[in-house]
C-alpha cells in the first residue's frame, strides 16, 4: 500500500521542479501572442512594425511580471506542497479520515482566483494603455489645428495692416514703403518714376447730402476706378485717408502720366452716381522723377505732389496740376 501510494507522489514532485521551467519559456510566448493580438484588434500590423522595439520591451516587462506573480501564488504553494508530499511519504501513511483533502482544494481554489485576479489586472492595464494613446492623440490634433489658426490669424493681420479696409486698396503705411523702395531704385538705374496725389473735390458736402453708406459706396467705385486704370504689376494705388488717393507708376514720365490720368477724371464725371454724372470731380498733383529733373528724397517727391494738388485745388478744382 506504501509503495503504491509513493509513486504518484515522487512524480508529482518532479513535475513540480519542471514547471517553473516550463512556464519561464511559454511565458514571453503566450504574453507575445496576447499584446499582438490587442494591437492586431486595434488597427493591424502595420501600426505595429514601427513600434516594435517598445513591443518587445512591453512583453518582456510583462512577462517578468507574470513570472513574479506566477512564483509568488502558484510554483511556491506548489513547492511547499511536493515538500508536504515528501515529508507524508516518510511518515507512516495516515487513515483514510486523516487526509488534508479538503485543504488542498482551498489551496488550488486560491491559487485559481489569484491567476484570474492576474489576468483582469493584465486586461485593466491594457486597457488603460489604449485610452492614454487615444488621448494623446486627441491632443496632438487638437494642437495642431491651434497651430494652422495662429498660423493664419497671423497671415489676416499681417494682410489688415497693408490693407485699407474699406477700399482694399494698399493703405498708407505700405504705401510709404513701396515708395521709398521704387525711390532708391529709381535713382540706382537713372529711370522714371511718376507720383500723382488725387482728391476728390467737395466730398465732404457730398457726403452730407447723400449720407455716409452712399459716401463709402463711392469711394469704393473710385478705388475700383483706378485699378482699372492703373493695372500693370508695378502700379501701386493706395488710400491716404477720407478722400485722398496716390498713384505711384514705375517707369512713368510726367507725360505718360498725365495722358492716364486725364482719362481717370474724364472716368469719373461719367460714373453713376446718386446726382447724377458729373456729382462729383477731381484733383490732381503731378510730380515726376527723371534724370533731367532729380528729386533729393522720395519725401521732397511727395510735397511737389502735394504742392501741385494744392494749386489745382485753388485754380478751380476739377483739373490736373504739374510740379514745377
Amino acid at each position: 500500500m506504501s509503495l503504491d501510494s509513493s509513486a504518484p507522489l515522487q512524480d508529482a514532485s518532479r513535475r513540480s521542479a519542471s514547471l517553473r521551467l516550463r512556464l519561464g519559456l511559454a511565458m514571453p510566448v503566450v504574453v507575445g501572442a496576447m499584446v499582438g493580438w490587442f494591437e492586431w484588434r486595434d488597427g493591424g500590423f502595420e501600426p505595429l512594425l514601427p513600434g516594435l522595439t517598445h513591443a518587445v520591451e512591453l512583453v518582456a516587462a510583462l512577462s517578468v511580471a507574470l513570472m513574479l506573480l506566477v512564483e509568488a501564488l502558484l510554483l511556491r504553494p506548489l513547492r511547499q506542497l511536493a515538500s508536504g508530499c515528501e515529508a507524508m511519504e516518510s511518515a507512516p501513511a495516515p487513515q483514510a479520515a486523516d487526509m488534508p483533502e479538503p485543504r488542498l482544494g482551498a489551496e488550488l481554489d486560491r491559487i485559481g482566483h489569484a491567476m484570474h485576479r492576474a489576468q483582469g489586472s493584465l486586461w485593466q492595464h491594457d486597457h488603460e494603455a489604449r485610452e492614454l494613446r487615444r488621448q494623446l492623440a486627441e491632443q496632438r490634433d487638437l494642437l495642431e489645428r491651434a497651430h494652422a489658426a495662429l498660423e493664419a490669424n497671423q497671415r489676416e493681420l499681417a494682410s489688415l495692416a497693408r490693407i485699407d479696409a474699406l477700399t482694399g486698396l494698399t493703405n498708407q503705411r505700405a504705401f510709404d514703403e513701396s515708395l521709398r523702395r521704387e525711390f532708391k531704385r529709381a535713382q540706382r538705374q537713372r529711370g522714371l518714376l511718376a507720383l500723382a496725389v488725387l482728391d476728390l473735390d467737395e466730398f465732404k458736402q457730398f457726403n452730407e447730402r447723400h449720407g455716409t453708406a452712399v459716401g463709402d459706396a463711392t469711394l469704393q467705385r473710385v478705388a475700383a476706378l483706378l485699378n482699372e486704370r492703373f493695372k500693370r504689376d508695378t502700379d501701386i494705388v493706395a488710400r491716404l485717408g477720407g478722400e485722398e488717393f496716390v498713384a505711384l507708376l514705375p517707369g512713368c514720365g510726367m507725360a505718360e502720366a498725365q495722358g492716364v490720368l486725364e482719362l481717370v477724371r474724364e472716368d469719373l464725371r461719367a460714373l453713376h452716381l446718386p446726382d447724377g454724372r458729373g456729382d462729383l470731380t477731381l484733383s490732381i498733383g503731378l510730380a515726376a522723377l527723371s534724370p533731367a529733373h532729380p528729386y533729393l528724397s522720395a519725401q521732397a517727391l511727395m510735397q511737389a505732389a502735394d504742392e501741385a494738388l494744392y494749386i489745382a485745388k485753388h485754380a478751380g478744382r476739377d483739373r490736373l496740376s504739374l510740379a514745377a
